[in-house]
């Protein structure tokens, strides 16, 4: 067995968390949900899936008891995404929810009829998972952050936070879609601030490592790590602490990435909006169509800011910053 084999058993080992075995074999047929997932999948849920699983028990589903939940998960291996979610059909899932845009597109791929559910997505309609927000009209709904969207507003932030910046380093990762739009977006904003951005693909976690190599020679005034959950989720810490050895400020959209020693962040809340999608799921269970359920989109943006991180990298807070600030850390 290769190493992806490997990886993909153990996803799957232990992921189905079904009912006791005399409730099925009474023939109790128990809603059966399909969690689809690009990165990996732990035993101790994240906070977003910890989110979505309480916001499922809120409306009366419980994990082994009302309802079961097979999960799959691709191990940070997007080549393998397909494969897994077809593999997640042979289940007999009632529906699938999917984390990130692979997992959304790979649910689509394999299927146009069973209900996808996102459980929070960047741009939905840009990478064709729905054709628009209010009407999907496919078999795809759920939240939205429309990250993208945000970006200019966090390159804005970070030159209030660092105003001698001249350049900017964004990278992102090359087989995300909704990672592309923003990095353009992004582009775009920097150089309306006079920056000088560089826009830099990643195709693995190696090329992240070999990037951050050469940005420790290069020095840019600001990293920039774009909101998507596949590699700058994974590689977070890596990301903090090199903005913190080599006295470069991050901005990102996540919270976490702050809280590891980022220097700022804006973004939606995404546990909240994981805890919301669990409303969706129970709306199609209870025989709504994907097609005829609007994509959600939240209704607060979180801004996190690392007062121990800016005190290591000799910033000033601004005033205005702090009063806007949801969080600050230290």
């Amino acid at each position: 067995m290769g190493a992806f084999g490997r990886r993909r058993f153990l996803a799957a080992a232990g992921s189905l968390l079904a009912a006791p075995r005399f409730l099925r074999a009474q023939g109790r047929r128990l809603p059966r949900i399909g969690y689809l997932l690009l990165s990996s999948l732990s035993d101790v849920p994240s906070r977003e899936r910890q989110a979505f699983l309480t916001g499922l028990r809120e409306l009366g589903y419980v994990p082994g008891e009302t309802i079961e939940i097979v999960y799959r998960s691709a191990e940070g291996e997007p080549e393998f995404m397909d494969e897994i979610a077809r593999d997640l059909l042979k289940e007999q899932v009632d529906m699938i929810v999917t984390s990130g845009s692979n997992a959304t597109l790979a649910a689509k791929r394999a299927t146009r009829t069973l209900p996808i559910i996102m459980l929070a997505l960047g741009d939905p309609v840009g990478i064709g998972a729905v054709a628009s927000l209010a009407r999907p009209g496919g078999n795809v709904t759920g939240v939205s952050f429309l990250s993208s969207e945000l970006s200019a507003k966090r390159v804005q932030l970070a030159k209030e936070l660092v105003p001698r910046a001249r350049s900017m380093a964004i990278v992102w990762d090359a087989r995300n879609a909704n990672a592309r739009e923003e990095a353009e977006e992004t582009v775009a904003a920097a150089k309306a601030l006079g920056l000088v951005p560089e826009s830099i693909a990643l195709g693995s976690d190696k090329a992240l490592a070999r990037t951050l190599e050469r940005l420790s020679s290069a020095r840019p005034d600001v990293l920039y790590a774009t909101f998507e959950g596949g590699m700058v989720a994974g590689n977070r810490t890596t990301i903090a602490e090199f903005g913190l050895r080599n006295r470069v400020p991050v901005v990102s959209g996540w919270s976490f990435l702050t809280e590891a020693g980022g220097l700022i962040s804006y973004a939606p809340d995404i546990p909240a909006m994981f805890h919301r999608a669990a409303r969706y799921v129970h709306r199609v269970l209870q025989g709504e169509r994907p097609e005829s359920l609007p994509v959600e989109l939240p209704t607060r943006v979180e801004l996190v800011v690392n007062a121990n991180t800016a005190k290591r990298l000799g910033l000033a807070i601004p005033q205005s910053i702090l009063l806007r600030a949801d969080r600050v850390i230290g």
